[in-house]
């Protein structure tokens, strides 16, 4: 039996171990904020030690630790990494939710809980991935490690991108992530992200003096609707890119909603926060505002900068901050990882599956950042963010085989030529 035949067998018969496992993730609170992830690192470590994986615990923050699990295999090779973060959104009011967000409930086949979608059902299926490729190394090329990253949730600084900055060999050389995509995506990129605060500053005074004094709240609401303009501005995507979703486009549209490659191929503004003024009976003399723009991949950063920045300077009242902005890295449709994962993805769930990019952030973007090849592949989202989240659970065994097989055959060399 040749080492894929191996692991296949493996497969058929412990894949669906996904399954308990990410209802025992989701029945592990980690909402961020807080964001403290002691408890489900905790047993993640455990998880690894008990089925003889080496694991251990790096946590530059006390209550942020991540589980870094490594596989050596016995002859030498290169080295694929999956990536996954153990931090959630909140779960909001519970009065909202049908079934426990805590409670890895599953019903008509569909397992419930705050995360079972972002992302504790892809980072399940990483998890079981390693634990059996674990169990054929000392046949295995190269090797595998796993990142179970908390913070992810508010950019990761503890998280990912401590470990990108500490542990350099986690770079690895291809890197599967899990965030949920559909069975039928392969993402290879994400929409590039700026986030901006604006705020204006005026005199105030009495309510009953509008008419004579400027109002903060006003400036920044004109500043806010010309800032908003941009979602409308033509862009020069690269050929490549407009290619690759047109071709994707009637799976796209489907999964998101109709419309939605054409929208993820335009830029976005949104407006998140805003807050101003004291009283009801005064004029705002302070507001501030929060705005997310995303551009697709190969559209210039600098080119929004310089935008906004002369759109700004039309209000002399209101001044402009960047902050966790990144730009959108794309993986090579062509590159081998994508195309043994999409060969793969697609002789698992026997249907087409195409490559695509992201509407929302994934820590993927920073193994491309570093050069790294990678791909994100999980199951599809429902409710995410909201009540009532879930996943299919039939889908999770099927992420598991896509990504073992996937790092077994990248790590094998096999391409798809």
């Amino acid at each position: 039996m040749n080492l894929e035949e191996e692991l296949k067998a493996l497969l058929l018969s412990e894949a669906d171990a996904s399954i308990p496992l990410c209802r025992s993730l989701v029945r592990i609170p980690s909402e961020d904020p807080p964001g403290d992830t002691r408890d489900i690192a905790g047993f993640i470590n455990g998880y690894f030690r008990s089925a003889g994986v080496s694991s251990e615990i790096i946590a530059p923050v006390e209550d942020l630790p991540n589980v870094v699990a490594t596989v050596c295999g016995g002859l030498p090779g290169p080295h694929v990494v999956f990536n996954g973060h153990m931090d959630t959104f909140p779960a909001g009011d519970r009065k909202r939710w049908n079934h426990d967000p805590f409670g890895g409930e599953i019903s008509e086949g569909r397992l419930y809980g705050r995360g079972a979608a972002d992302m504790k059902g892809g980072l399940a299926a990483s998890i079981v991935s390693v634990v059996l490729l674990n169990r054929i190394r000392d046949r295995l090329p190269g090797k595998v490690s796993i990142t179970c990253v908390s913070n992810e949730e508010v950019f990761g600084p503890w998280g990912s991108q401590f470990l990108l900055k500490t542990r350099p060999e986690i770079r690895g050389d291809a890197l599967i992530n899990g965030e949920p995509s559909s069975l039928g995506n392969v993402r290879v990129g994400e929409k590039g992200q700026y986030w901006f605060r604006f705020q204006c500053k005026t005199g105030g005074g009495h309510g009953a003096y509008s008419s004579l004094k400027p109002s903060a709240i006003l400036d920044l609401a004109k500043l806010l609707e010309a800032l908003s303009e941009y979602a409308h501005m033509p862009l020069k995507v690269p050929a490549n890119v407009r290619e690759m979703m047109m071709e994707a486009k009637a799976s796209y549209d489907e999964l998101l909603c109709p419309g939605a490659t054409e929208a993820a191929l335009r830029p976005s503004v949104n407006i998140g926060t805003i807050s101003g003024g004291m009283t009801v009976n005064m004029i705002a003399e302070q507001c501030t505002a929060e705005v997310d723009f995303r551009l697709p991949p190969g559209t210039s950063g600098e080119d929004l900068r310089q935008w906004i920045r002369k759109t700004a300077n039309k209000f002399p009242n209101c001044s402009m901050e960047e902050f966790n902005s990144y730009d959108a890295f794309l993986t090579d449709p062509a590159e081998k990882l994508v195309r043994i994962a999409r060969k793969t993805a697609e002789e698992v769930v026997q249907k087409p599956v195409h490559t695509t990019f992201s509407l929302g952030g994934t820590e993927a973007r920073l193994w491309r950042q570093a050069g790294t090849p990678a791909i994100t592949f999980g199951p599809n989202h429902h409710n995410m963010g909201s009540p009532d989240e879930y996943v299919e659970a039939e889908e999770l065994p099927q992420v598991v085989r896509v990504h073992a097989l996937t790092a077994l055959r990248f790590l094998l060399q096999e391409g798809t030529d």
